[in-house]
């Protein structure tokens, strides 16, 4: 079933076959997911913790508090989408890395785990932050999906994303592409530490600019 899915995700997105092809996240790649979900929770009486890579178990009730049920944060997780999708700020140097790679030959799109009903505020976030990018809504491993969007193009492949779980998804299902590992929020970047399953770490958007252009266009 992941794989129609994947194929039927793919066949929306138009892509020229003899371009390269860039595959990017949106939370904590394009955006500042981190930043502005602390912002949400703490507004609402809520804190943060950054013990872990993870939102479960580093959500607080209230500031020195026990940690919030998953049902909780989950319930935190639906509303924030519903409420700052749409507003979210973008890392400032995304966007024209980006623009310059697409000038220079490379075809972009994003491959987001963001829930259904906030889809269209993504796409309004991506063109208010001057993203020309078209969206492709996910959920779960993105293996599949980075296959199938690979699949249509002959060129070569990058996918960027800030779960390792997602790059270790890719490596068994397309161990073709190149995988960069990068994540906006310094904190979460130092408390994750490399991905085994990335060829390689980026530690800001000129840095992975940098090798997205050795990946794809050398």
């Amino acid at each position: 079933m992941s794989e129609a899915r994947a194929e039927a995700l793919a066949s929306t997105i138009d892509l020229d076959p003899h371009k390269p092809l860039l595959i990017v996240d949106a939370d904590e790649v394009l955006f500042h997911f981190m930043a502005t979900f602390q912002d949400f929770i703490e507004s609402r009486g809520h804190a943060f913790q950054f013990k872990s890579y993870a939102l479960n178990g580093n959500v607080l009730d209230a500031p020195g508090g026990a940690a919030s049920s998953k049902e909780t944060v989950g319930a935190l997780i639906q509303a924030f989408f519903g409420e700052r999708t749409r507003t979210m700020p973008a890392d400032p140097d995304a966007a024209p890395a980006i623009a310059r790679l697409q000038a220079d030959g490379v075809q972009a799109v994003v491959l987001s785990n963001v829930p259904s009903k906030a889809a269209d505020d993504r796409r309004h976030a991506l063109e208010a932050s001057a993203f020309r990018m078209a969206l492709a809504p996910w959920s779960g491993p993105k293996g599949t999906a980075v296959a199938a969007l690979a699949a249509k193009t002959k060129g070569p492949c990058a996918f960027v994303d800030d779960i390792a779980h997602h790059h270790v998804s890719v490596a068994e299902i397309a161990p073709d592409v190149h995988r960069l590992h990068y994540v906006t929020h310094p904190t979460l970047r130092k408390l994750l530490g490399p991905v085994d399953a990335a060829h390689a770490q980026a530690e800001s958007w000129p840095d992975l600019e940098g090798i997205i252009r050795t990946r794809l266009l050398s």
